[in-house]
């Protein structure tokens, strides 16, 4: 059975079942896996790449970034599935992608995603996230005369099929089997400092020398909580400074990207902070990141501070405030003395206690989720209900005034009726229809 571009199966989908590419979409089936990712076959196409176990472990080891060389069929014993081959990913935080104490396995799930334009989508640029099994290591050895058929095999084979030659000319791929696609119509939505000012107020950025205790490990993994309050914990560092008169420049999916006024580093005193890492920041953020904590402060519109409190009321800090922990991404010198800092949000949630009799007892700060991480830095309950807050009071604002003034008027006859019926459990008419059923009822039971 030919499930991979046979006139049967094309016609079906031009018959009322063509994918469509406006809207997002997940595909398992190995047909239509096919018809979305073979525009890759013969194409070089970068690719983040993430063992999915690792993820919640850490923030840099199992993750990197690598080139699609290739993409085929292989027969599997459940039929034909879709196998991509990709060279090893490269760390480019400083992580290792094959820990030394957590090696790769056959049959390890990852996760891939790249960008790619398709025809079928009238060349339009679409973004992907697919997931598969890891299936080997190989080596990716090009085919001069038939470019569309290259060598890829283990090492042994490589060496018993091409020689010391093939060795040589190889190159160290994995091979990767996609179970799952998901297509994005459009690029992941960022909103710029234009979009979110008139919502975000105050910004400040706070350093704070020997990492950020959110960042630190114990017996059973992350920190769980820490006893005191925020602030009794950053008045208690020894090295630590706020840097004010930070300009918020764009918040990405999960990074933020600010101008910074003064060197983050001045001030800051670590045994590993010395002269060559920071001179080259970029080339250490490992380091950086493991001597450095990073936290922005900011205040929120009442309009914000509401939808905030309604959705994830347990934020650290007071109602107006939003504190998120971040690690350095990139940072590049602009205008003097400004530096333009690319932070990406660190994948834990500070919290507090919102019951006040319990803050009481533990006025302390509590991470979530407790000993690990959240899988993506997006993930993030304080950035991602912040980020929606935003985008739902942007969408509010943009509506029509007359839009406003009768949205305004239902809200209102909403609040003055949910005061009317306050305490009251029985509303008036269900009360009336409960009695005349009732009372019918009763007149057939009297026959």
């Amino acid at each position: 059975m030919n499930l991979f571009g046979n006139k049967k199966a094309k016609a079906a989908q031009n018959g009322g079942g063509k994918i469509s590419f406006n809207r997002v979409q997940i595909f398992s089936k190995p047909e239509v896996v096919n018809a979305v990712m073979k525009g890759l076959r013969g194409e070089a196409t970068t690719a983040q790449i993430s063992r999915q176990k690792l993820k919640a472990a850490s923030m840099v080891s199992g993750r990197g970034e690598g080139q699609i060389y290739n993409y085929m069929i292989h027969n599997f014993k459940n039929g034909p599935k879709p196998v991509i081959v990709v060279s090893f990913p490269r760390s480019k935080t400083g992580g290792n992608f094959v820990p030394a104490d957590n090696p790769i396995e056959a049959g390890e799930v990852m996760e891939i995603s790249y960008s790619m334009a398709l025809p079928e989508a009238d060349g339009n640029t679409l973004y992907f996230t697919a997931r598969g099994l890891y299936l080997q290591t190989a080596l990716y050895v090009p085919n001069a005369k038939d470019p569309s058929k290259p060598w890829v095999g283990s090492r042994e084979a490589t060496e018993k099929k091409l020689g010391a030659a093939g060795i040589k000319q190889g190159k160290e791929v994995i091979q990767i089997r996609i179970d799952q696609v998901t297509v994005f119509p459009n690029a992941p939505e960022t909103f710029t400092g234009d979009q979110f000012s008139p919502y975000i107020f105050s910004p400040e950025l706070w350093v704070i020398g020997g990492g950020g205790v959110w960042a630190k490990k114990g017996g059973k993994g992350y920190f769980e909580s820490i006893p005191e309050g925020l602030s009794k914990y950053i008045d208690k560092q020894e090295f630590k400074k706020c840097i004010k008169g930070v300009t918020l420049v764009e918040f990405g999916v999960d990074t933020i990207t600010m101008l910074v006024p003064e060197n983050i580093f001045t001030d800051i005193e670590h045994d590993r902070l010395v002269p060559s890492v920071k001179n080259k920041p970029n080339d250490n953020l490992q380091v950086l990141n493991s001597c450095l904590g990073f936290l922005l402060r900011f205040e929120v519109a009442d309009e914000i501070k509401e939808l905030m409190m309604r959705t994830f009321g347990q934020k650290i800090g007071k109602e107006v405030e939003i504190w998120l922990p971040l690690s350095l991404g990139n940072l590049t010198e602009a205008e003097p003395p400004k530096d333009r800092i690319m932070f990406q949000l660190f994948p834990r949630d500070l919290t507090q206690e919102t019951n006040p009799q319990r803050r009481k007892n533990y006025p302390g700060v509590k991470f979530v989720p407790p000993f690990t991480l959240h899988p993506n830095p997006e993930d993030q309950n304080t950035y991602r209900k912040l980020m929606v807050s935003i985008g739902q009071r942007m969408k509010d604002d943009a509506r029509p005034e007359e839009e406003k003034n009768k949205l305004a008027s239902i809200q209102a006859q909403v609040s003055a009726r949910h005061e009317e019926t306050k305490g009251k459990y029985v509303d008036e008419n269900l009360k009336k229809q409960f009695r005349s059923r009732q009372e019918a009822k009763k007149r057939k039971d009297q026959g």
